[in-house]
């Protein structure tokens, strides 16, 4: 086997090659002191929704944050032995994307111990628990907000926050599990829906408590271009590691023809999902040039998301009629409220509403664009209910939508699953 398809077939490289690109673009972008600095400014911060790192640390440092994000996530699942599925792209892929607006390892690694903790006492291989506890850091700002943001004194209040991050990694798995059945398995980020119930209930012991803070509005501007060359890189990046991978022929149109029921992409194809991650990735691309709108850290973060689950039940055409849905409800509302249809809340829960693409697979077209519609519309509400403390906020909505619409979509197609 040549260096190139032992390179090719090992997931864990192919992204970690990746992370460690996004720090020398970001070292290339600012000088170290610079890097340093906003490193500083991220890992101290609160990082409750929105909290742009664009906008905190600067560029260059937003880009290191990702690359040493990512370099944990991929050395915890490595330490774990986990072998790599679909679902483990996706989880890389929210990990990118959130290491630009709330994600570091300073607030994850409290969560990741926890996961760890929690396996040991369940008697259970790493390995099973490992991914769940990495997506329940989107519950990260949990930690910080503890940290640097109450009146006691420092040393005090880090140990109470990493303790809360403990509790968080070793409740997630057990919560998940049950809680995936509220929805049927329709939402794609069920620790999503299963953080934004812990989020909640965190919130209201910290309103309790008298820890008074409030949400943040923290968006970065005038990064479209050097966001839109990010974007085609990394885009391009999985589709040139896809095609160069030699393993058994598969015809491209294979990934158009997923079954409906069908949602680890990786399992079916192997290393040539890639390509199909970064067509969603172009995707993204050509959609933000139709609507003209702006990049940042979150809308770009939610965009490397969606190519990350293009291994894993996000399929180009059953997640366009979601975001039809979601852009339709904007439009409406803007005639309404003057909501702005391509602001950058819209856009980010647009995009994000693409964890409902297996109801558009299931269910049609028509369904889809409804799942969509109704998914904004929790998404760019729901925020005060868990205090913006989980990072996975659509993750939440999905839930809710998924929670409300399938039995009514069961009922009248006289179904059961």
């Amino acid at each position: 086997m040549s260096f190139q398809e032992d390179f090719l077939k090992k997931p864990y490289r192919v992204h970690s090659l990746l992370f460690v690109l996004f720090i020398i673009a970001g070292f290339f972008y600012a000088p170290p002191m610079v890097i340093f600095e906003g490193l500083f400014e991220i890992f101290t911060g609160v990082d409750i929704l929105i909290s742009d790192y664009i906008y905190t640390g600067g560029f260059g440092a937003a880009l290191v944050n990702v690359g040493l994000t990512g370099l944990l996530v991929a050395g915890a699942l490595v330490h774990a032995k986990h072998e790599p599925v679909g679902l483990t792209m996706g989880t890389f892929g929210l990990t990118m994307g959130l290491a630009f607006f709330g994600k570091n390892p300073i607030n994850m690694l409290p969560i990741l111990v926890g996961g760890f903790l929690y396996s040991k006492y369940a008697q259970l291989p790493n390995a099973k628990c490992v991914l769940r506890a990495v997506l329940a850091t989107c519950l990260a700002p949990a930690v910080t907000l503890v940290a640097y943001a109450t009146d006691l004194p420092v040393a005090v209040s880090v140990i109470i926050g990493a303790v809360i991050g403990l509790l968080i990694g070793f409740l997630i798995n057990p919560l998940a599990i049950h809680m995936a059945a509220a929805h049927k398995g329709y939402n794609l980020y069920n620790v999503g829906w299963t953080a934004g119930i812990i989020a909640m209930g965190v919130f209201s012991l910290f309103t309790l408590f008298g820890v008074d803070y409030e949400l943040k509005e923290n968006w970065s501007y005038g990064y479209t271009p050097h966001l839109t060359i990010l974007l085609a890189a990394v885009s391009l990046y999985f589709i040139l590691c896809g095609a160069l991978t030699k393993i058994e022929k598969v015809p491209f149109w294979d990934f158009f023809k997923f079954h409906k029921f069908d949602l680890d992409y990786f399992v079916l194809f192997k290393e040539k999902s890639y390509i199909h991650m970064g067509i969603l990735g172009i995707a993204c691309l050509l959609f933000m040039l139709a609507v003209g709108g702006e990049y940042n850290g979150p809308v770009i973060g939610v965009i490397i998301s969606v190519v990350g689950f293009g291994a894993f039940g996000k399929a180009l055409f059953s997640s366009a009629p979601i975001i039809a849905g979601a852009m339709l409800a904007a439009v409406v509302s803007h005639f309404l409220t003057g909501m702005d249809v391509t602001g950058s809340g819209v856009l980010v829960a647009a995009f994000f509403s693409t964890c409902l693409a297996p109801m558009a697979k299931r269910f049609g077209f028509g369904w889809g664009v409804a799942a969509g519609f109704l998914h904004l519309s929790f998404a760019t509400n729901i925020a005060p209910f868990h205090g913006g403390l989980n990072l996975y906020n659509n993750g939440f909505a999905g839930g809710l939508t998924a929670l409300i619409l399938v039995p009514i979509i069961l009922f009248l197609r006289r179904e059961e699953e």
